[in-house]
């Protein structure tokens, strides 16, 4: 059977998941932003004329199948057990696998949505009336993320979904070796190319790997886009699909803005440094600059998993979409050129190139 997601069709499934034929859906919206996985905003009344709303998001992998190589199923365990947490975080309600409703587009999940936007006016104005906004937004969002690495995740479960490293001298290592077996199950769904430049980065990077301080659940995907802001704060954490156990330095090569380098009259007023020192007085864990340097090593070997994960998806799609042909093709070939940089085989591009580029994902 072939599920068409339309309006109709949302009315029809809340009716059956709420058991109630009287309601009313008011609102019927596609996300625009993100590459990674189809999102849609749905908003319903029990009945018609009631005054609450209640707002949804209906989470599910594109027609094309996702660039992230992770089960969507992964992405609702985290929202499903971090909302037993004190986290800002939108609360998982319902995962939906029923033939009947999700027909040939396969499972989809239902979360609460949390009013806030994606934006925070004036963050990215240069001007220095807006250096406090920046820092403060920074700082808010360090100080979440340090919650994050501070979970308990062995009592909630995450080992159900997640394998952990077994120490934290090996973490780094450890968490390469999963990027590469993403990579070898990839083979398997068709890609096919030799890949010398990955093998050659991998085993420098894991010759290089520093011990972690602790094993942390780590959101993986963070900052600028990341996240549901509201009046300069983050409400609610989002885009958990690179969530992973390992170390908390991996999630500061990821921040889309977040850590913005400010200087002012020769003085360094913000950026990596002090922002490492800040995380450290607010969670209490050893994360270094150096360990951060390192995973913005290791997110070009993971980058590629989008890549081909993707090239995979479009060979076998009659209709992907343009951004999917791009993340096969652009982010790909940029991916490869910084590893052959990493790898000492190639002169790459600028690692502050490469950052830049990576906020466009």
């Amino acid at each position: 059977m072939h599920m068409t997601f339309s309006p109709e069709w949302a009315a029809a499934y809340l009716r059956h998941w709420r058991k109630n034929p009287a309601l009313e859906v008011t609102q019927f919206l596609r996300f625009p932003r993100g590459s990674s996985r189809d999102t849609w905003f749905v908003s319903y009344r029990e009945q018609a004329g009631a005054a609450e709303v209640h707002d949804l998001v209906f989470r599910m992998d594109w027609p094309t199948g996702s660039i992230e190589p992770s089960p969507l199923y992964h992405e609702y365990f985290v929202y499903e057990r971090l909302g037993r947490t004190q986290l800002p975080i939108a609360r998982a309600l319902h995962w939906e696998a029923d033939a009947d409703w999700t027909g040939d587009a396969g499972p989809f999940y239902i979360r609460i949505r949390v009013e806030g936007d994606w934006e925070v006016p004036g963050f990215l104005d240069p001007d220095p009336k807006f250096d406090e906004l920046r820092i403060a937004v920074s700082k808010d969002h360090l100080e979440k993320l340090a919650q994050v690495h501070c979970v308990d995740w062995k009592a909630l479960g995450f080992e159900e979904i997640f394998p952990a490293p077994p120490n934290c001298e090996i973490a780094g290592a450890f968490y390469i070796d999963q990027v590469l077996q993403w990579l070898e199950d990839l083979q398997s769904h068709g890609y096919r190319e030799g890949r010398p430049i990955i093998r050659e980065a991998a085993e420098r990077l894991r010759d290089a790997a520093p011990p972690a301080p602790r094993i942390s659940l780590c959101k993986g995907t963070n900052g600028l886009g990341e996240e549901v802001m509201r009046n300069g704060k983050v409400v609610a954490l989002s885009d958990w699909e690179e969530a992973h156990l390992g170390d908390p330095a991996a999630d500061f090569a990821f921040m889309q803005n977040f850590v913005p380098e400010i200087n002012r009259d020769g003085r360094n007023l913000w950026g990596l440094d002090k922002a490492v020192e800040y995380y450290r007085q607010v969670s209490g864990i050893g994360v270094t600059a150096e360990n951060v340097r390192y995973y913005e090593k290791v997110r070009q070997l993971k980058a590629l998993t989008y890549g081909i994960n993707a090239a995979v998806s479009v060979s076998r799609a009659t209709a992907a979409t343009v951004r999917m042909a791009w993340v096969a093709t652009e982010v790909l070939n940029v991916s490869k050129r910084s590893l052959a940089k990493t790898a000492g085989i190639g002169p790459g591009i600028t690692d502050e190139h490469y950052l830049d580029y990576l906020q466009t994902l």
